[in-house]
């Protein structure tokens, strides 16, 4: 394969990927479903549960995602063909890469469509829409944007192009730009929003709440929560780490960079809960409110609170910018493969598929409007495309993944190549990826399927 065809898309610095990979596992799942989830499994148990999962499942196995896409320094789908042709794996292990693409395609079309929520809300908080709402208002204000197919698709649309126009620079023009701009936004917003959540609402309750626990409170919903939502928060499985790992210099240190990767990760959840869960205890919210948690509950303390219009657009724009950092990485994949494969511009394949992503979010956004009916397994078409990503492509893709870095790939070429010179670093992640996270990943993936 050309070298030249890669060198021209590596990060400039460890840090430059650091902002990338934390860009794409900081999203949604961190700000808007981490707080929800956090709250329906039992606070402080989930969230002791939900460390362990990172630790011992998470970061095994996006450093194995990582590695794998740096072997070669491709997109991930030649890069497997290239081991193949070396005789250092099968050729039917290609699989991978493709279902991770195709994972992070099919949950880009729903992701898409609640970042749009993000956008619309963002526009009615600078609007100072939520002034005076009480529940029933604040509950009307979701239901007329969920029953208004054309204001979700303006949003999806807007969105969409935003993500289009980024993926489609050159990797050092356009995400590296981007990224080392919005993370760190992001995460000073977060800490500006925690610290006034703190302030003003019931602190000690939220800290309660977020760390104390107990053994009663331990159920094997909760570890099926955790380790679920720890793969889901990560982004691995996707194929975004796979594209940005090709993209990785030699030099770098992937066992660390992936390490402060998932310490960022953390971070910026337990920051959200530290913004959301202050103002839900001080108003009396139920915390169990679900996904509605952000777009019905916290609309309604943001307008009572003292410039609340301000507060609630700072908040909206940081769910915009998550949302943003991770869209991005869920289209690099194939992206990168359509460029480095068939010569196509950054550009047109950028369109090229985020068009598809647009076609489909349609069908998605129609869901929640005119076409709510249950078309499948009593579900309609964004609660299958969620069930369907999230319980069964994204853990199928993790434990495929790590069988292919753990047992298939050669030892010596893993321990000199991808992973670090230290024996003892190596030893410790290679046992862990074949003992632990994969057997674990397997026992919550089957229990989850059949209901346990």
């Amino acid at each position: 394969m050309p070298e030249n065809r890669c060198l021209q898309g590596i990060w400039s610095s460890p840090w430059i990927f650091i902002f990338a990979a934390g860009g794409s596992a900081v999203g949604l799942g961190n700000i808007w479903k981490f707080p929800y989830v956090l709250g329906e499994n039992g606070g402080g148990a989930f969230l002791m549960v939900y460390c362990l999962c990172l630790l011992a499942v998470g970061l095994p196995v996006l450093i194995a995602e990582v590695s794998l896409g740096r072997t070669v320094r491709s997109n991930p789908i030649d890069t497997v063909n290239d081991l193949s042709e070396r005789n250092l794996l099968h050729s039917r292990w290609v699989i991978v890469p493709w279902l991770a693409g195709i994972t992070g395609f099919l949950i880009l079309t729903f992701y898409s469509v609640i970042s749009g929520w993000s956008m619309a809300y963002l526009e009615r908080a600078v609007a100072g829409q939520f002034a005076g709402l009480d529940q029933s208002s604040a509950q009307s204000m979701f239901d007329t944007l969920l029953s208004s197919p054309g204001e979700m698709l303006f949003w999806h649309s807007l969105f969409m192009f935003l993500v289009i126009l980024t993926v489609g620079q050159s990797v050092t023009r356009g995400l590296s730009t981007l990224v080392r701009i919005l993370l760190p936004a992001l995460i000073i917003i977060l800490l500006f929003l925690a610290s006034y959540s703190m302030l003003v609402g019931n602190a000690a309750e939220a800290i309660d709440f977020l760390f104390r626990w107990s053994w009663q409170d331990l159920t094997f919903d909760v570890v099926l929560a955790a380790v679920g939502h720890a793969l889901f928060s990560l982004s691995v499985g996707m194929g975004a780490m796979f594209a940005y790992g090709a993209y990785m210099s030699k030099r770098m240190s992937i066992a660390r960079a992936c390490a402060i990767v998932v310490g960022v990760d953390l971070l910026v959840a337990l920051l959200a809960g530290l913004v959301i869960f202050p103002l839900v205890f001080a108003f009396q919210i139920d915390v169990e409110a679900g996904p509605s948690l952000t777009f019905v509950s916290l609309p309604i303390i943001l307008g009572a609170l003292p410039a609340g219009p301000f507060v609630g657009a700072i908040f909206f724009l940081l769910l915009v910018i998550a949302a943003l950092t991770s869209a991005i990485s869920m289209l690099e994949l194939f992206v990168a493969w359509m460029h480095e494969k068939y010569y196509i511009g950054r550009l047109q394949a950028a369109t090229m598929l985020g068009g598809a992503v647009w076609f489909i979010g349609i069908a998605v956004l129609m869901s929640f409007a005119d076409w709510d009916s249950k078309l499948i397994f009593g579900l309609n078409g964004f609660e299958l495309l969620d069930k369907f990503t999230t319980l069964i492509m994204l853990p199928v893709v993790a434990i495929l993944l790590s069988v292919l870095v753990a047992w298939a790939l050669p030892r010596d070429m893993l321990q000199k190549e991808l992973i670090t010179q230290q024996v003892n670093h190596f030893q410790w992640w290679h046992n862990v990826l074949k003992y632990i996270s994969i057997p674990v990943m397997v026992l919550i993936t089957v229990a989850g399927w059949i209901g346990v």
